[in-house]
């Protein structure tokens, strides 16, 4: 009973010592990343699957959809993007997660992040900034991506590829970020709830890759070219 004490004790001493910067990077992230990854992909994943060539294209984008787009999803991702690559990269310690958490998850985080941010600008380049700054037309979206996923370079998919490596590093860092955000902000007090929590992201993971990677291979595959 005492060690229990003792575990929350130590777990609410980690979250109220943090620097105000860290925990903005945990909220910026803990939130939006995972429920626009889950929309974002399930969204695509419907269009994939439409049945006529006339479903893909999309409607633009009305000024209230972009400001909202902006405002709940796209600026919390830059904050969150700038304060982890802050951190990331300066010589400030940061403070250390309970004994029993492995230190592999928060390095496979840091990787999985770089390369999700790669992944992410990329693809908002690509398709929404290049749609705002009229380079491209919305309702053109759908058959632009078809046209790059279905794409090949020696009769090797590359693009849908460098997707799917693409969307697995985002979901792996979304679901571990989540849970290391809930332990850094001392809601998971003891190891039955870490282990709960782990368990629960990690199915985050998996839901968010296998909705993914359903959509890439089904556009990746033409279907809708014929």
């Amino acid at each position: 009973m005492q060690g229990a004490e003792t575990d929350t004790d130590g777990a609410e001493q980690l979250a109220h010592a943090r620097p105000v910067v860290e925990r903005w990077l945990v909220w910026s992230g803990i939130v939006p990343l995972p429920a626009f990854l889950l929309l974002h992909l399930t969204c695509e994943l419907s269009r994939a699957f439409a049945s006529d060539p006339s479903e893909v294209v999309r409607s633009p984008t009305s000024g209230v959809e972009l400001v909202l787009s902006v405002l709940l999803v796209w600026s919390p991702l830059c904050v969150h993007v700038l304060l982890g690559a802050w951190l990331t990269l300066g010589t400030r310690p940061r403070l250390a997660a309970p004994l029993d958490v492995p230190r592999l998850p928060r390095l496979m985080s840091l990787i999985a992040g770089g390369l999700s941010g790669a992944f992410l600008l990329y693809h908002a380049l690509a398709f929404p900034v290049a749609v705002w700054l009229g380079e491209a037309d919305a309702r053109d979206a759908g058959f632009r991506l078809i046209g790059l996923l279905s794409s090949t370079r020696g009769g090797v998919p590359l693009s849908a590829a460098a997707y799917l490596f693409g969307v697995l590093a985002t979901s792996t860092h979304a679901a571990l970020g989540v849970h290391r955000g809930l332990l850094l902000e001392g809601l998971l007090r003891n190891p039955a709830r870490r282990l709960a929590s782990a368990r629960l992201c990690a199915a985050l993971g998996v839901l968010s890759f296998t909705l993914g990677a359903a959509a890439v291979i089904r556009v990746a595959s033409g279907v809708l070219l014929r």
